[in-house]
């Protein structure tokens, strides 16, 4: 009986160990093949992500496509032992499409993602203003958030995803904690 009691502490930190790994995971296949148009996609895997995908199109003499976008994100400080966080894109994925297309995938905790995509026709030529240009100011770090010790952090993409493909692809892929990025593409077309 003493020998059972033994062995079975000394496997218990083994088991307690194993449980407490989570894995966080983001996976898209063969999804989205020959889009037409406009494509958006969020997938996240985890907490507290915040992801948008924005499309603005003015036309006309006095067009004048704006768009803002303010993401805000306070997170309660956690521990976590150990976290596998994978985010990927496998397989013919996006593949032969045309048009716009935005895709946000993540996994892990509080990663935010912006794809805007702005187009003006026949509008006066201007500069981008410090407006758009701050969109792309990212965040210093999230505070008092434990960073897991164990586990693995990964982002794939397959060869064969979004070939042939023509057009707009914005994509933001992370997988960890507190990740910021974002894509801005603004064009102004005058007559």
């Amino acid at each position: 009986m003493r020998q059972m009691i033994i062995a079975l502490l000394l496997v218990s930190p083994t088991l307690v160990a194993e449980q407490t790994l989570q894995v966080m995971d983001a996976q898209i296949e063969d999804s989205g093949q020959r889009f037409n148009g406009n494509f958006s996609l969020n997938q996240a895997a985890g907490l507290s992500h915040q992801q948008v995908n924005s499309r603005v199109i003015s036309t006309g003499d006095s067009a004048n496509a704006t768009s803002t976008i303010r993401q805000t994100l306070e997170i309660v400080p956690g521990s976590t032992t150990g976290a596998q966080m994978n985010s990927r894109i496998e397989g013919a994925s996006f593949s032969q499409g045309n048009g716009v297309i935005g895709i946000n995938q993540s996994a892990g905790i509080g990663n935010q993602h912006i794809n805007a995509f702005r187009i003006t026709l026949g509008a006066v030529p201007e500069s981008l203003d410090d407006s758009v240009l701050s969109q792309n100011v990212t965040r210093p770090s999230i505070s008092g958030i434990a960073v897991p010790k164990n586990g693995e952090r990964s982002v794939a993409i397959s060869d064969d995803a979004f070939a042939g493909s023509r057009g707009v692809v914005q994509l933001n892929q992370s997988a960890g904690i507190g990740n910021t990025t974002a894509n801005n593409l603004s064009i102004r077309v005058v007559e």
